[in-house]
């Protein structure tokens, strides 16, 4: 089960981790900078923006996905005047209750079939995760996605040497670890998980779940314009705080040139061409192998903490894609505190972590 806003209301939801009720956090993170503004905490808290996390497998499937949901609560936002904070990251939460990551609430994508996600994990790592790139974000304490432009083309899909059959089995371990930590996170925090096919199949329901999530009055939080002047009262003469019902406004997206998912069709289209994903694949077998060792290493990714993104990772291209995954764990982080011996490890790549 997932923590979404409103289960633990009932009262009678339980944790599977814990075993006791559950709590669903939804605050809204109080930013460092925030702290000498002159309020006091509660004044701060109503004038912090709440941070809404994308969170994305490596991939370009997945990136524009992120990129599509991204935009449509941006003109929701506009729309409803709420200023909130989109972050498309895929660097997990440190571990630590739902106040040390720094989110309001989470989005995980999920691409499936799973050979499907190696597949674009692996074309997204050769083309988009250079050393250089990873470089200049551990320098410059980057987790977020900045070029969410980024596409898959011909050329690209040509030109990338085709991996070895390790590289898949270990590329499906550390998309596994990925989501035994996001898992983990889902047991405390607001946390809304999306398929790539319910997208596909559902946009507009997909969208209406999507904006029902994120837009509830889940926290003490009074909101700003861009000019940081409260909008509360002209909210509330427009007919409340939030629509209590969002179908119209997905539809009106998903009709819209901005809510096309031709884009994300021309991703899968070169993706699916991939010898990968035919059934005749040689790395079949050694996909489902290591699937099945992962699930067990990671107890059905429930085992705390995950096994380390660093286990077992040999060559270039894995090392990026580990790096991409890492828990936001940086000095300085205005939002996340990393309390956590395990997420330091991660980010010095120690797998071992004595």
């Amino acid at each position: 089960m997932e923590c979404l806003p409103g289960r633990d209301d009932i009262g009678n939801d339980i944790n599977p981790t814990t075993n006791r009720k559950r709590e669903c956090l939804r605050h809204v993170p109080l930013g460092k900078k925030h702290i000498d503004s002159g309020f006091d905490l509660e004044e701060r808290m109503k004038h912090q923006r709440p941070r809404i996390g994308i969170m994305i497998t490596p991939g370009y499937t997945s990136l524009t996905m992120g990129n599509w949901i991204k935009h449509a609560l941006k003109l929701t936002g506009e729309k409803i005047h709420m200023d909130i904070e989109i972050l498309i990251t895929s660097h997990v939460p440190v571990y630590g209750y739902g106040k040390s990551h720094g989110y309001s609430k989470l989005i995980r994508l999920v691409t499936l079939p799973l050979p499907l996600a190696v597949t674009d994990a692996y074309y997204y790592s050769m083309n988009e995760l250079t050393d250089e790139v990873i470089s200049n974000n551990e320098s410059n304490n980057e987790f977020v996605i900045h070029n969410l432009d980024t596409t898959l083309d011909e050329q690209k899909f040509k030109d990338t040497t085709k991996p070895s059959s390790q590289t898949i089995g270990s590329i499906t371990e550390l998309l596994l670890r990925w989501h035994c930590r996001l898992s983990h996170v889902a047991a405390h925090t607001a946390e809304l998980t999306l398929t790539l096919d319910n997208l596909l199949k559902h946009p507009t329901d997909t969208l209406e779940t999507i904006l029902t999530f994120v837009w509830r009055q889940d926290w003490e939080w009074e909101g700003h314009n861009h000019n940081n002047q409260r909008t509360t009262t002209r909210r509330e003469e427009e007919g409340g705080l939030f629509p209590k019902i969002w179908k119209g406004d997905a539809e009106e997206f998903v009709a819209s040139e901005d809510g096309s998912l031709q884009p994300l069709l021309n991703q899968l289209s070169l993706l699916l061409q991939d010898d990968l994903l035919t059934s005749s694949s040689s790395f079949g077998e050694t996909m489902r192998q290591s699937f099945v060792n992962e699930m067990i290493k990671s107890k059905d990714l429930t085992s705390w903490p995950c096994p380390s993104f660093w286990d077992g990772v040999e060559t270039s291209v894995l090392s990026q894609i580990a790096s991409e995954m890492t828990p936001n764990c940086r000095d300085g982080d205005p939002y996340a505190r990393c309390t956590v011996n395990k997420d330091r490890c991660e980010m010095k790549k120690d797998a071992e972590c004595k």
